[in-house]
Parts: structure tokens; C-alpha cells; sequence
């Protein structure tokens, strides 16, 4: 056996011999433990978020429609208030009272421009302190009572929803003697009344100022009140006459305000903002100027004018009048010449229709378009200004006027029919300067003028009209006016802007040349040979 076989024998041999021992030691080793699986974390839920507190309900809105009533001139306004803000639609013009920012906003549609003043800011100022000097001596203050008395009738009624009582005012206003304002004025109201809407929290107040006293005279006010002002409130419909005691050249105006349209709803909060595409103007002068051109614009369009009528009553005389010419190198407002000619063509009652400025054949075929009789053409020839002296100026000082220039003006006026000949041609002059005589065109007359009209797209002539003349009258006692009558948003807002167009209209005309008092003299007398020869015509025919 070789040595190779015998090792292989060896080692098989030892490999059975230790194979029993290896089983039997494996056997009995325990099983390796398994190792227990580790639990999976648990999740933390986040704490549930708080929720959010629901969102405020927007603001409720008031809107609602006026329809204002002078004869038989009738006019419509939107009103739209919502928390501290409130929008106006007045023909062509937005009024926008922004009481967050403190300003009010006004806007031309027709121009397209605005204008931004700030809550409070000055108004119009007076006809005689227009023409007032810093160093002229102040008169006397004098008393002035306002009598109110305040009457529920018990009536009552409901007018879109709400419970409408009806109630009478009476309003007295009487100088006393030695008083600045003169004007004794009677204030009778009929209507109905509302509790305040809850869309109506900002105060119903005028945002102008007073305008100026004249001469630094402000009469003291004395006022007594009977009856419940509670018994007020918002004014859904009623009439009111205004009577100026004891003048004959002032009959009573009557107006009338009925609520059209209410709504108690949230309104769009874009109405309050400003329209895009609008430019802004710096100063009420230029407002003024760009409105007056946007009117104008119209004019010599042939487009209608709102506030006349187009078509010609049976048997009434048309006179169409275009701008005034100005031949000089004076800065003369033409157009409120115009209205000035205008206006006192209408108290003459002869109908008369604005005209925009153009050639003699385009006049002749706008007129036969407008079935005007006549054309009334007016031109400033001659303007002129010397320095007051002597006892002149010691009676102008005297009587509180201030030492202003004399100043004399002169124009040409003739009345043609379209297509013959004139019916009146001749020349008129006027010069200012004696005691008496005010310096500046009047803003009463303004009120009372085709100029404020034209502005306001028809507006005067309603109760917005009749609210501005008084205030430009300068009648003091206003506030009690307003708390009698139950207080007219609508009016008031109409209110400034025609402060607003008269204080641009007199901007820049009480200087010491001012011509406006030797114009306004001129006009008149104008007026006066106009209707004369119309009456002449008339009598021929």
C-alpha cells in the first residue's frame, strides 16, 4: 500500500470518526433569537389649524335716482353713497366726495379732465366783497333773524319700503335794520320724510366754506326754531317756494324733488374712484376753461345743448346769439358775455339760443337750422381805464368800494334776421366808476345765467339752481335753510360745483382795471335796444 492511498484511508477515517460530534454539537447549540422589529414612530398630527375668521360682508350701498321739477324744466340725477364715500351724476358732471382722503373730486365727461380739491376749501366769494379792497373800512355787522317752524302732520306713508312722513317747513329770514345782506327771504317746504338710510354715514354737509362776507361784514344770526327737526330726515319727495319778501323783480320760484329709483344694495367700488383716461387740472380756472371748450366744441357741432330746447314754440321770438366779438387787447371772458346777453333776453321773455363763434355765412345757416328769427351779433370795440381821483375817489373809499380804476367799454350790437336786413344796429358803451356801482359781473346774475346752465348741462332752473343762487346771494342763515328742508345730498353737491364754476368764472376780475362792471353795464343796455326793436318788429308784422 502505497504511501499516498494510506493518508487518503487516514483522513476519511479520521473525518467519520469526528462527523457525530460535529452533528451532535450542532444539534445542540440554540437557535439564534431573533431580534423583535422595532415599531414604526407614530405619526404627529399638526394641530388643526384655526379658522379664519369669515370675511367682512361688503359695505352696504345706497343709489337712487331724483327727478327735479321747475315749471316745465325737468331734470335727473344718480346719487350713489357707500361707507365714506358718495358719487354724483349732474348731467355731464361727476361730483366725487372722497371723505377718506379728504377731497372732493370733480369731473367733466364732456372734457374729460378733473379736478381735485380739499374738503373745506374756500367758496365762491360774495358779489360785493369780489370787488372789496384789503384796506377799504369793514361795515358794521348787522342782525339777521332766521326764523324755522317745523310741523308733522301725522301722515304717513310707505315709499320703497320705508315708512315716509310728512311734514311742513317754514323758514323765515328777515335783516334787520342796519343789516350787510338786505334779502328778506320766506322758505316754504311740503314733503315727505325718511328715516337716514343705514348705507348714509358720512355727515350731509356742504364741503365748501362759506363764501366771503362783503367787506368783511358778517351779520350776526339770530335764530329761533319751533317743532321737532326730528320729524326730518331723508327726503324722498317735496316742493318748495322760494319768495323774496317785497321785490317785485323776484317772483316766487316753486321746485319740486320727487326720489325716482332706490336701492339699498353694495355697489361697485370702482364708481368712486376716478375714471381712467382723465386729465387732471390744476386750478379751477383751467377746469373751468376746458369745460368751456368742451361746450363749445359741441356748439359749433350743431350738436343739442342740454337745458334748451330745439324745437320752436308756436308764436315765441328765437334769437340765436353767438360769442361775443372782442376787437381790444383786453383778456375778456366772451362767452359769459354771451350768457350775460342771453340771460337778459329771457327775462324779457324772448327765447334765446347760444351760438358758437364762425364765419357771417355759417351763423346765417345755423340760425335757419335752429329757427332762430334773428342772430344777435355783439362786438367789443373799445376798452378803457383811468385812475379814480378827487372827490370821485374820496366817495369810492367812503362808500367802501375801494379805489379802483374807471373803466369804460363800448360795443357794437345789431339784431339781423337770417338772410335780410339788420332790424338794429348801434353802439353802446357803459362806464363804471360812481358810487353804487359794483365792480365784477355779480355771481347772482351768474346764477341766474345761461353761463352756470351751460356748465351744468340744464341744471339751473331746478332746485340745485335755486340752492346755488341763494348761496351765492350770500343769504346767510343757510344752515338753518338746510336743517328746515330736511337736508338734499344731491342739491348740495350741484352746490359746489356751481361755487366752484363762479369762482372760476371771476378769477382774475378784481384787479384794478377790472372791465367786467363797465361790460355788464354795457350788456344791459344792449338788452335793453334789442328788445325794444324786437317789440318794433313784432308790431310791424
Amino acid at each position: 500500500m502505497n504511501v499516498r492511498r494510506l493518508t487518503l484511508l487516514v483522513s476519511v477515517a479520521f473525518f467519520c470518526a469526528q462527523a457525530p460530534g460535529l452533528a451532535q454539537a450542532a444539534k445542540a447549540r440554540p437557535p439564534a433569537k431573533k431580534q423583535a422589529a422595532k415599531p414604526a414612530p407614530k405619526k404627529v398630527e399638526a394641530p388643526p389649524r384655526p379658522k379664519a375668521p369669515p370675511a367682512p360682508a361688503p359695505p352696504k350701498g345706497l343709489r337712487f335716482k331724483t327727478r327735479y321739477t321747475t315749471g316745465d324744466q325737468v331734470n335727473e340725477s344718480v346719487t350713489c353713497i357707500q361707507a365714506n364715500r358718495e358719487r354724483y351724476e349732474l348731467a355731464d358732471m361727476i361730483l366725487l366726495k372722497q371723505h377718506d382722503q379728504k377731497r372732493t373730486v370733480q369731473i367733466s365727461r364732456a372734457a374729460s379732465v378733473y379736478l381735485v380739491t380739499p374738503e373745506g376749501s374756500p367758496a365762491a366769494p360774495s358779489p360785493d366783497a369780489s370787488s372789496a379792497k384789503a384796506d377799504a373800512a369793514p361795515k358794521p355787522p348787522g342782525v339777521v333773524t332766521v326764523a324755522t317752524a317745523i310741523v308733522d302732520t301725522g301722515e304717513r306713508k310707505t315709499v320703497f319700503g320705508h315708512e315716509a312722513r310728512h311734514v311742513t317747513t317754514t323758514i323765515e329770514r328777515q335783516p334787520q335794520p342796519g343789516a350787510c345782506d338786505p334779502a328778506h327771504v320766506r322758505i316754504e317746504t311740503d314733503g315727505w320724510y325718511i328715516d337716514q338710510p343705514g348705507a348714509v354715514v358720512a355727515p350731509a354737509v356742504d364741503d365748501q366754506a362759506p363764501p366771503a362776507a362783503a367787506n368783511g361784514c358778517a351779520d350776526r344770526i339770530e335764530a329761533t326754531r319751533t317743532g321737532d327737526p326730528g320729524a326730518l330726515g331723508f327726503p324722498m319727495a317735496y316742493t318748495t317756494t322760494f319768495t323774496e319778501v317785497g321785490s317785485k323783480d323776484s317772483p316766487p320760484v316753486v321746485v319740486s324733488m320727487e326720489v325716482t329709483e332706490f336701492e339699498e344694495a353694495t355697489l361697485d367700488a370702482g364708481l368712486f374712484e376716478i375714471p381712467p383716461d382723465m386729465k387732471q387740472t390744476e386750478t379751477a380756472r383751467e377746469w373751468s376753461k376746458a369745460v368751456s371748450d368742451a361746450n363749445e366744441a359741441k356748439l359749433a357741432s350743431g350738436a343739442p345743448m342740454p337745458g334748451f330746447v330745439r324745437d320752436k314754440k308756436a308764436g315765441v321770438v328765437r334769437v340765436g346769439v353767438p360769442e361775443v366779438a372782442n376787437d381790444t387787447s383786453e383778456d375778456v371772458d366772451t362767452r359769459a358775455l354771451r350768457a350775460r346777453l342771453i340771460a337778459e333776453l329771457e327775462q324779457q321773455k324772448i327765447e334765446a339760443v347760444p351760438m358758437a363763434a364762425a364765419p357771417m355765412a355759417d351763423l346765417q345757416s345755423r340760425a335757419a337750422d335752429l329757427g332762430a328769427d334773428y342772430l344777435l351779433l355783439a362786438e367789443i370795440t373799445e376798452l378803457k381805464a383811468s385812475k379814480a381821483g378827487g372827490l370821485t375817489r374820496m366817495m369810492k373809499v367812503a362808500a367802501s368800494e375801494g379805489a379802483k380804476d374807471i373803466t369804460q367799454a363800448k360795443m357794437i350790437v345789431s339784431l339781423v334776421p337770417p338772410g335780410g336786413r339788420p332790424a338794429l344796429s348801434t353802439t353802446v358803451s357803459a362806464k363804471e366808476g360812481g358810487v353804487g356801482l359794483k365792480t365784477g359781473i355779480g355771481l347772482a346774475k351768474f346764477a341766474g345765467s345761461l353761463y352756470l346752465r351751460m356748465y351744468m348741462g340744464g341744471m339751473y332752473g331746478n332746485q340745485m339752481g335755486a340752492f346755488g343762487a341763494m348761496r351765492m346771494m350770500h343769504l346767510s342763515g343757510l344752515g338753518a335753510m338746510q336743517a328746515g328742508l330736511g337736508t338734499d345730498r344731491t342739491a348740495l353737491a350741484a352746490n359746489i360745483i356751481m361755487q366752484q364754476v363762479a369762482t372760476a368764472a371771476s378769477a382774475g376780475s378784481d384787479g384794478p382795471s377790472s372791465f367786467d362792471a363797465a361790460l355788464d353795464g354795457a350788456v344791459q343796455s344792449a338788452g335793453k335796444h334789442v328788445v325794444e326793436a324786437l317789440k318794433k318788429a313784432q308790431a310791424r308784422k
